[in-house]
């Protein structure tokens, strides 16, 4: 478990750390299932397509989140901008990157409840309003990293700049769940990117915002090549 634990804590490690991940290139693909039957098969087909690119070297590095729910499978890998993959659909730039180092030894108290929790927040941006965004964003993260339980952030624009993705990661469900029950942090989403429907109202997105939880699946990469944390 600790070897897992550690090479689970590497691979989700590069845009957080380093200095130049604004700019990187990211492929993300969100599929929607019926049901955990259904969602077990994609999981699965993803992982085999993950493992795939990465070996035949397409991707730097990749990972699978699997919804808590049973509605959804997230598919994201670091993309050489000089590769053919780079020219595909579901392309991303790292528009913002922020990252608190934390144990690796965390993830193996999965048992006990405290499962590190993943989460997606997909927004749709009005024309012409993609800086308006990203600086609003910025306004709500300094309330935000300073919550227990807070791993990282990255916030990723398509390159048709019709979509951003905030993914980030805290500690635990519970520690994550926390932050919106303190009015700080409330008031900072309120004067940024959220609640949605602030943003839809001032003309920023053309509706709320949409949120999703997950767990970690699968990863591959490298100390070198790893992927969001």
């Amino acid at each position: 478990m600790e070897n897992e634990t550690q090479s689970e804590f590497v691979a989700l490690n590069h845009i957080g750390h380093s200095p130049s991940a604004v700019g990187t290139l990211v492929r993300l693909k969100v599929f929607q299932v019926a049901g955990r039957h259904k969602q077990l098969k994609q999981v699965n087909h993803a992982i085999s397509a993950m493992d795939r690119v990465w070996q035949d070297g397409a991707v730097q590095s990749g990972a699978v989140l699997r919804g808590t729910r049973g509605k959804h499978v997230v598919s994201l890998a670091l993309v050489d901008a000089q590769a053919e993959e780079a020219s595909g659909p579901n392309r991303y730039t790292v528009e913002y990157s922020d990252h608190i180092a934390a144990q690796p030894s965390s993830k193996s108290k999965q048992g006990q409840g405290t499962a590190r929790l993943y989460f997606l927040n997909i927004v749709q941006l009005a024309p012409g309003k993609r800086e308006v965004m990203i600086r609003n964003f910025e306004r709500t993260m300094p309330y935000v990293r300073k919550q227990p339980g807070y791993i990282s952030t990255n916030l990723l624009v398509s390159r048709d700049n019709r979509l951003a993705i905030h993914v980030g990661q805290f500690e635990s469900r519970r520690h994550f769940q926390a932050i919106f029950r303190k009015q700080e942090v409330l008031r900072a989403f309120g004067r940024g990117l959220a609640p949605g429907m602030m943003a839809t109202i001032c003309g920023v997105l053309p509706k709320p915002p949409s949120l999703h939880l997950f767990e970690l699946a699968h990863v591959v990469g490298s100390t070198e090549h790893n992927l969001l944390n």
